[in-house]
Formats: structure tokens, C-alpha cells, sequence
């Protein structure tokens, strides 16, 4: 991945009031922009604080805020306003309240705050979690729940559900603050699910409620509640693309720079997997953060990306960054490898996705005080980076997968084995394969396979290169003509397995070589024989996201092939001697299980 990559350069930050929209049906900008929303001494507030934002139904853009009357106190009167979007965050309604005072008195003093909306997109509802405490106070605070049925232009009486969340016994409460979601997968398709948190009987505990119907009525889930080296708290909540439900949350008992825990939920957020546990390496302070599912693979993606925001200075709050999971939340880009937003102060957050495909991002920043406004961020995918870096001319994959590789350094077609071929340099030519999860062969067998027509020089050569280097888990094929072999690799954990041929085939005349993994055995085919084999380890050649592969060189960019490729392919099954021969001998392409299949034509 590329290194720290700060997006400052297209950051205006555009004035509190209405900007110009842009024609209707124009491409998605893609120089990211900042907005303030919230600023503070406007409208008669002290201070602003708290965001939660959410893409309606409709694809309207609904963006929620505490509005403190005098300052930046958690408890004084407060009032929940909202601004709305109907063209992606370009241009926004002006702040409104949706809920102040007490049940009795609107205008009465009264702390309305930690706002949790939750879109229902099978009918449209926005239903909206929030808190209540007296206002001189922070004890008791109350759970409530209210709903827009008309995309965010009016919200209904907020009503207490304090008898089917909370508990009398219970101190303070606390819903998200950040939008909930509602899941798309499995048995509980449907549901609403949302994090709060909950002190009783000095222990803390982080919890999950949800709805089957709509929000009209919620229940407690999985509850953590604990007084140890983990305190979870402002719970983010993301579905994975096994139907699980990872919640992420701040450790309000962590250290410096390590104050991140999750925990996992695999039945719709009724009970946790395991008590939460600290997140090495996601490094914050002791703040909120948010989190925004980006891609899914079961949804057509090539490769899963979960999004996490949050302030990245380990002990203070600022430098507010993007960083993402290509695992699902089981590994989180360093702070140098993630995007940041800004280099303010900075604290609370919301992520939401844009009808144009673009990434909304509300956040608390101040050139001196993180709680001087709030801003909407808005920018694409490309600005916080690919896995697999900058697009470029393709050579198309006929798996039916779409795993197109990217031509690299300027290839040559060239008469091939079966039709046309690449001819590659020797210098920066290459071809780059995509980040897919369909690439991914994993603990399983599989079969890597290409043909090949060298011979100018002698240096080590890659012919095919997957997932990692050196002592990491990978596989490699690469021709090493100086000691007169060519040499087939895995590595699984630590475990290495090699198989080399005792010709280096660099006579210019076209081979076919193959690896292949196969019930524990590592072997090298060439032109259609077994040229030798060795006890393979057991495990996944391919535990890491994102991964890279590259045809024609190392990962690292050396060890650049001279000469001509063909007929690339990878299965993910150890594919038979017939059927290797078949291929080999007849360019067959329907043997079944293959995941990349590039002629290079």
C-alpha cells in the first residue's frame, strides 16, 4: 500500500452556508472537500458536538449534532439538531432541532444528546436512539427512541424505552454515538442493531440492542460488563460478510496510543463470540471512532474493506485518520499506511457511503480546540488508496472472475504459444493482478501454471509471485538460469516447502511450467511432466489482506522476467495430469475451479 498520504491539498473548507450544486448526472468529483456544518457561536450555541450521520433511503444525507447552549460541558442544556443533504453533501438545509426540554417542557433545561440513527431500508424509516439527563446532572440518563417516516424533514415525539434497554439499577447510559445498521445477511436479515454502554455496580459494560420490527421496540443483546484492563465503550458497529456483527469500540482503560477493543457477535447481536479484546496496532487516543463497511465480496466486490476513522496521534486528539481492514477486523493498516483527513485538532466521528460511491465523513475538528466545528469531509476511494495502486492498460482474465490483470511498464504483444503473447523487458515490465479474494487460494490445494520462452540472461526471473516475501506466507515460480533450475516456493507461517527442475529451460523455445499443492505434496510440472516434488506444509499461503500478486516479478519489483509469457492461470484445486496435459496440449479451457485465466492476447 502507499505510505501516508495527507489529503490537504483540495481541502476547502467551505463556508457554514449554501454552496452550488453542481449539474445533475455529472461524474463524482473526485478532489476531496470540506464543509463546516457546525460552528461554533452559531445559532446561539456555545459549542457543537457529537456527529452521527446516515445515508436515508431516498439517498439523502442526514447529518446529527449536540448543540451545547454555553460551552463544551457533557452535561448543561442541550438540544439535538440536524441538517440535511439531497445532492451528496454539495449543499445543506439550515440547522434544525429535533429534540430539546424535557417530556413535559420542550424548553425546559435538559441534556438531549448521543445521537444513534439507524436507516431501515426496507421502508425507509429513520429511527433515531438518543439519551436524556436532567441537565444539572449526569445521572439518570434515559434511553429514547423516535422515527422519521418522511426522510429526515420531520421526527416524531421522542419516547422513553428506558424499561427495554436500561435498567433502574444502571448509572450512566450511553447510546452510540454513531449510526447503528441493519443487517443484510443470514437469519436475522432485517434487524436494527446498535452499540451502547452502561455503568452497574462499578463495572462497565458494553452492549448491543436491537429491533425486529422496524424500531418500534428494542431489546438488550450482548453485554460485556466488566471492571478490568478493558472498559469498551461508544460501541461502532459493522456487519461482516459472514453475517457476524463486529463491534468496535473505545477502551476508556487503555494506554496511550492502544485504547481500540472489539468484540464479535454471530447471532444478530443477541450475544458476544468472547469478551472484548484490545486491538494491538490501531493506534488512537482515548476517543470515539467510527466505522463504515466499504466493499464486500458477496456483493460483487473483488475485495472486502471495512473503514475506520478516528484521531491517530496516540495521545491526543488530533489528526483525525482513515484506515482500513481488508480482513474484517481481524488486522487495520498502521497509522503511516492510513489517509488523514486532517491535521487539526480532531475527535468524534461518523462514516456514511454516498450515492455517487463516495465517502462521507463527519467529524469534531479545530485549528485550536478539537470542539470548535464540525465538519463534512467528502472524497473517493482512490484519495485514501487501492490495494492494488494506480489503475492502468489491462489484459483481460477469462476466468469469468474479472481478475484483469494491469499491464506494468509497457508490454509488448508478441506471437504466443496459443495466439498472442506479452513480451516483457526484463526491466519494469510486469503484469500486476488485482487484490480479489477470489485470488486467495488460501490452506487449500491449487495449481499455478504458465508458459514461457527465455534466454538472454541468467539473472533470477519471476514467472508468477503471490501474496507475500521472504518468510511470510506465499508462493512463487521463478526461473534461475544462472544455477540451472527453475524453482517453485510456498511458505505457510514459517513453514517453507521448494521444489526446483535440473534444467533452466532458457533456450528460447516455449515450455509450460506449472506448481501445484496436492494432498501435502509440492510439485514442479514441466511440459506436461512431473519434474520433481517434495512434502508440502500444511496451512494458508495466503493469510494477509491486502495481498499482491504480480506475473513477471517479484513484489518487491525485482527479479523482472526477460522474455515472453503466456496462457497464465491459477486453480484453486490441485487440477489432474490429464487435465494439465489437456491445457498444455489443447489451450482447453474448461477445466473447472480456475480463478485467473489471462491469454495475454
Amino acid at each position: 500500500m502507499p505510505r501516508f498520504r495527507p489529503l490537504l491539498i483540495s481541502l476547502a473548507l467551505l463556508a457554514a452556508g449554501l454552496v452550488a450544486a453542481p449539474q445533475q448526472n455529472q461524474p463524482a468529483e473526485a478532489a476531496v472537500t470540506q464543509t463546516v456544518l457546525f460552528d461554533k457561536g452559531g445559532a446561539g450555541y456555545g459549542c457543537y458536538r457529537i456527529p452521527a450521520i446516515v445515508r436515508t433511503k431516498l439517498g439523502t444525507l442526514l447529518a446529527f449534532a449536540e448543540a451545547r447552549r454555553t460551552w463544551c460541558a457533557d452535561s448543561q442544556e442541550i438540544d439535538l439538531v440536524i441538517r440535511r443533504s439531497e445532492d451528496d453533501g454539495r449543499t445543506w438545509s439550515a440547522q434544525k432541532i429535533i429534540l430539546s426540554g424535557t417530556d413535559a417542557d420542550p424548553n425546559a433545561v435538559a441534556t438531549r444528546g448521543n445521537p444513534t440513527p439507524v436507516v431501515d431500508l426496507e421502508t425507509g424509516r429513520i429511527v433515531l436512539l438518543t439519551t436524556m439527563d436532567p441537565g444539572t446532572t449526569n445521572k439518570p440518563r434515559t434511553p429514547y427512541v423516535q422515527y422519521s417516516d418522511d426522510d429526515g424533514k420531520t421526527f416524531t415525539k421522542a419516547k422513553n424505552i428506558g424499561a427495554q434497554i436500561d435498567d433502574p439499577s444502571w448509572g450512566w447510559y450511553a447510546t452510540g454515538p454513531v449510526h447503528g445498521i441493519q443487517l443484510t445477511r443470514g437469519a436475522h436479515k432485517g434487524r436494527l442493531v446498535a452499540g451502547t454502554n452502561y455503568d452497574a455496580g462499578g463495572k462497565v459494560a458494553g452492549q448491543l440492542v436491537y429491533s425486529d420490527d422496524g424500531g418500534d421496540t428494542w431489546h438488550k443483546g450482548a453485554t460485556d460488563l466488566r471492571n478490568d484492563g478493558v472498559i469498551p465503550q461508544e460501541i461502532s458497529v459493522v456487519e461482516k460478510v459472514d453475517g457476524g456483527i463486529y463491534a468496535g469500540a473505545r477502551n476508556n482503560n487503555g494506554s496511550a496510543g492502544n485504547s481500540r477493543t472489539f468484540a464479535v457477535s454471530n447471532d444478530g447481536g443477541e450475544t458476544y463470540a468472547a469478551p472484548y479484546a484490545t486491538i494491538p496496532g490501531l493506534t488512537t487516543p482515548t476517543v470515539q471512532g467510527s466505522l463504515l463497511r466499504l466493499r464486500a465480496t458477496d456483493q460483487g466486490a473483488k475485495y472486502n474493506r471495512i473503514l475506520f476513522a478516528s484521531p491517530a496521534d496516540p495521545e491526543r486528539r488530533r489528526y483525525l485518520t482513515v484506515r482500513s481492514s481488508f480482513d474484517e477486523g481481524k488486522t487495520w493498516q498502521s497509522v503511516a499506511d492510513g489517509t488523514r483527513i486532517t491535521s487539526d485538532w480532531s475527535g468524534y466521528s461518523d462514516l456514511t457511503v454516498l450515492d455517487t460511491g463516495e465517502i462521507g465523513l463527519l467529524y469534531e475538528a479545530g485549528a485550536v480546540d478539537a470542539r470548535d466545528q464540525i465538519r463534512f469531509a467528502r472524497f473517493i476511494e482512490t484519495d485514501i488508496g487501492l490495494p492494488d495502486g494506480p489503475a492502468g492498460p489491462s489484459t483481460p482474465d477469462v476466468s469469468g472472475l474479472g481478475n484483469n490483470g494491469i499491464l506494468r511498464g509497457g508490454t509488448t504483444a508478441v506471437a504466443g504459444k496459443f495466439g498472442q503473447a506479452r513480451d516483457l523487458d526484463g526491466t519494469d515490465d510486469a503484469i500486476q493482478l488485482p487484490f480479489a479474494e477470489s485470488l486467495a487460494v488460501g490452506a487449500g490445494d491449487f495449481t499455478a501454471m504458465a508458459w514461457i520462452k527465455y534466454g538472454a540472461r541468467t539473472t533470477p526471473q519471476a514467472i508468477f509471485w503471490g501474496y507475500n516475501l521472504n518468510e511470510f506466507s506465499q508462493f512463487w515460480l521463478r526461473a534461475e538460469p544462472a544455477d540451472a533450475r527453475i524453482r517453485g516456493l510456498i511458505t505457510t507461517g514459517g513453514a517453507t516447502a521448494a521444489v526446483e527442475t535440473t534444467k533452466a529451460y532458457n533456450d528460447n523455445v516455449w515450455h509450460h511450467v506449472a506448481l501445484q499443492r496436492n494432498a501435502g505434496t509440492l510439485s514442479i510440472w514441466v511440459d506436461g511432466a512431473q519434474a520433481a516434488s517434495v512434502a508440502s506444509p500444511a496451512g494458508s499461503v495466503s493469510p494477509g489482506r491486502p495481498f499482491k500478486m504480480f506475473v513477471g516479478q517479484r513484489l518487491d519489483g525485482a527479479h523482472h522476467f526477460d522474455g515472453s509469457l503466456d496462457e497464465v492461470r491459477l486453480y484453486k484445486r490441485a487440477i489432474t495430469a490429464a487435465e494439465l496435459n489437456s491445457i498444455r496440449t489443447s489451450n482447453v479451457t474448461t477445466v473447472p475451479n480456475v480463478v485467473l485465466d489471462l491469454p495475454l492476447g
